[in-house]
């Protein structure tokens, strides 16, 4: 390879490297909650590390921008698929990937302009300006679209997981992107190309034994203290749960004539259950088409199941109250009754999906009205809730919340005992899009150490332990009930628990101070050339 090669093999490499991020996740080929490919990750990153070394920040944003296209382009393929959009599905994804890649774009021309002006290698800057990015794109109100974070691929390796309980998501991909430049550095040590790692090792002169061993041991140290607390902290059972999978196809689940046939479906999934005795029944999102509290002849059919099971249900649904201004508003939401059918709380949901369940700006975007369809006109709610049953409490999150890890963060500041997540995706037939889903689902479970309890329409349902590992699972369009113990850990709250996204911030930090040097340095030159 030459010291600087063409920009055709640049794009080649960068093109590779994102091909190999969307094979570490559920995909179009692996749809499984643990893709064999899923160590990728790990190295996935060095083809586009290495397309960056000695370019000009323009062919880097270039660069960037092609890998977030393809990488994203490819994991949210699914999007495409969406049947309720028509003819805007395409694009729909088309926009979505194309914003999402500009984060990327900023990443490329960041790192080669801060590499080309500090003269260091870019394994100090990649983590630091990959994070800060990540974090940015996915929180409110510029991004708020998580989906793809390189972090999230980890999710069927438990003992990696726990690492999350200290920084979250951001410190596991602040790990991976650290070890993918690292090992970048070594591959153009090895071809004594300018950017070698020579600026950490003075007298290297290729990828000498010790240096491959660093970001090995890291890997294995990680693995190692994982295993460790995992086989250390106690786990108790604290109560059972019936995660409900009606599997009620998209194209009939609003219609009225079908309405009675999905109540007939659930109360007979309840029925299988009763024998078991469990604490908690949970419904899936809007498991119960209508707005429950204000519409009687639903209300009656499900306080009738509830009352039939002598226990606790989760119901989700919607629901529309009336504001102090005397304004109607609208919820996606979900609600605790308890044994008796008496209702003993009511979620609404907080983060609402943009063009799914309302319409930014939607005075000047009125032609987008039929993406989202006659249910996606909602309110966003204003507190999250802890509802308490026999045995433990839960907060409940629905649907596209759980994706938001400082979004959870906050709800467990109500003390509950385990996240309960209730969804829809059969949206998304059978694409990777559910797996993807899930996965979110099971790190924010391991960055709090809590038992996550998943009921989905078509599926996936699960429950899994406080680290994130899967006690049970349902397999997608299952219409099946699935019991479930609710395990809870020793430890108390976790570092990231307590203080949340700490790390992004300290990222931001570092990027600022990287500028100032960069900036600083090059006022410096000029003085000296003056």
């Amino acid at each position: 390879m030459n010291d600087n090669p063409s920009l055709s093999r640049r794009l080649v490499l960068c093109v590779c490297g994102a091909l190999l991020v969307v094979l570490s996740f559920p995909n179009f080929l692996d749809k499984s909650l643990t893709p064999f490919t899923a160590f990728l990750g790990w190295v996935a990153l060095i083809p586009f590390f290495i397309s960056l070394r000695q370019a000009r920040p323009k062919t880097g944003a270039l660069l960037g921008f092609v890998f977030g296209f393809t990488h994203l382009g490819g994991i949210l393929y699914w999007i495409a698929f969406l049947e309720e959009a028509k003819y805007l599905s395409g694009l729909a994804w088309f926009v979505l990937v194309f914003y999402l890649s500009l984060y990327f774009m900023l990443f490329g021309w960041g790192y080669c302009y801060l590499t080309s002006r500090l003269k260091i290698s870019g394994v100090w800057i990649a983590p630091f300006l990959w994070v800060a990015l990540e974090y940015i794109r996915g929180s409110r109100p510029w991004g708020g679209f998580n989906w793809g974070e390189i972090g999230y691929c980890q999710a069927p390796y438990p003992s990696i997981l726990v690492f999350t309980s200290f920084a979250g998501v951001y410190g596991l991909t602040f790990l991976m992107v650290w070890f993918n430049a690292y090992l970048a550095g070594l591959v153009n040590s090895a071809r004594n190309t300018p950017l070698s790692l020579e600026t950490v090792f003075p007298d290297s002169k290729g990828p000498e034994l010790k240096k491959i061993l660093l970001p090995l041991g890291v890997l294995l140290g990680l693995l190692i203290f994982g295993t460790f607390i995992i086989k250390t902290t106690l786990i108790k059972k604290v109560g059972t749960v019936a995660l409900l999978q009606p599997s009620i196809d998209q194209s009939v689940k609003w219609s009225k004539s079908n309405e009675e046939k999905t109540y007939q479906k659930i109360g007979a999934l309840v029925k299988q259950a009763n024998r078991a005795r469990p604490d908690l029944y949970i419904w899936p999102e809007t498991g119960a088409p209508a707005y429950l509290l204000s519409s009687p002849i639903a209300l009656g059919r499900v306080v009738s199941i509830v009352r039939q099971s002598k226990a606790s249900h989760l119901v989700g649904c919607l629901d529309t109250q009336r504001g102090k201004d005397k304004a109607i508003r609208f919820y996606n939401a979900a609600v605790q009754f308890n044994s008796a059918g008496r209702s003993e709380g009511v979620y609404h949901k907080r983060h609402l999906v943009p063009f799914g369940e309302f319409v930014p700006f939607q005075k000047y975007l009125t032609f987008l009205g039929p993406v989202v369809g006659d249910l996606g006109n909602f309110d966003f709610g204003l507190e999250y809730q802890k509802f308490k049953t026999v045995g433990f409490s839960y907060t409940p999150m629905i649907c596209y919340e759980v994706i938001f890890p400082g979004d959870v963060q906050k709800a467990f500041k109500t003390g509950a005992d385990a996240l309960v997540n209730i969804s829809n995706d059969a949206w998304y037939g059978r694409t990777a899009s559910a797996y993807q889903h899930v996965m979110m689902a099971v790190v924010r479970a391991a960055e709090e150490r809590k038992p996550l309890l998943r009921a989905a329409n078509t599926g996936i349902s699960l429950a899994t332990d406080p680290f994130g590992r899967i006690l049970n699972s349902t397999q997608l369009f299952d219409e099946k009930v699935l019991l479930a113990d609710v395990m809870s850990a020793s430890s108390g709250p976790t570092l990231y628990s307590r203080f949340g996204n700490w790390l992004p911030w300290f990222c931001w930090l570092m990027v600022v101070f990287f500028g100032w040097m960069a900036i600083r340095k090059v006022e410096t030159n000029t003085n000296e050339v003056q």
